[in-house]
């Protein structure tokens, strides 16, 4: 599969280049990546470098994870990444800590999962999303994307050590389901 070049009105999202090493490494060094992703830690310029040259092209070429750097604008320095891993058609993301609170990780999120929908990813006909129970940031972006919360007592995900850890998990199709908003209430409470 080709890289495709994603807008919206704020946002670019393209492919994760060489240029862009530094500051995924100085993002992925957050103490909040140690807690609730699966990166490396501690996280060095060579898992970025083995990231963007290696591992995100080839997913490219192959289909399996389709990844995007989110930009202010074309040629602009990397502000987090997305993406979309499609045998389980799960998404993921996350964001520098400068730029998270402003929005820009919901508005992408939800030009991937339509561009998706929209023959973006043939046959897709829901997302789903899953993250650390306890990571309100992303839920938070679950919900305004318009998924649905699907957590159960017995959901988990990958943690860095091989041990699965409890997990939320949420799912979106092309329509989004007039019931996602408040589904979110136990978790979220009932903000925007």
């Amino acid at each position: 599969m080709q890289p495709v070049t994603l807008r919206t009105p704020r946002l670019v999202l393209d492919l994760p280049a060489e240029r862009d090493i530094e500051l995924v490494t100085h993002y992925c060094q957050d103490p909040l990546f140690e807690r609730f992703l699966t990166t490396p830690w501690p996280y060095t310029d060579a898992h970025a470098r083995g990231f963007l040259t290696e591992y995100v092209p080839e997913a490219w070429v192959a289909g399996s994870e389709l990844t995007w750097a989110i930009r202010p604008e074309v040629g602009s320095p990397l502000m987090g990444v997305i993406s979309l891993r499609t045998g389980p058609r799960e998404i993921g993301f996350w964001l520098g800590a400068e730029h998270r609170g402003s929005g820009v990780m919901a508005e992408a999120t939800t030009a991937l999962c339509d561009w998706a929908f929209a023959g973006g990813v043939p046959g897709i006909d829901t997302i789903s999303w899953r993250a650390n129970a306890g990571n309100v940031a992303s839920a938070s972006v679950a919900r305004a994307s318009g998924f649905i919360n699907t957590t159960t007592d017995a959901g988990t995900v990958p943690g860095r050590d091989g041990v699965d850890l409890p997990a939320w998990s949420g799912e979106r199709g092309a329509v989004i389901d007039a019931r996602a908003h408040d589904s979110w209430q136990s978790i979220l409470g009932g903000g925007r």
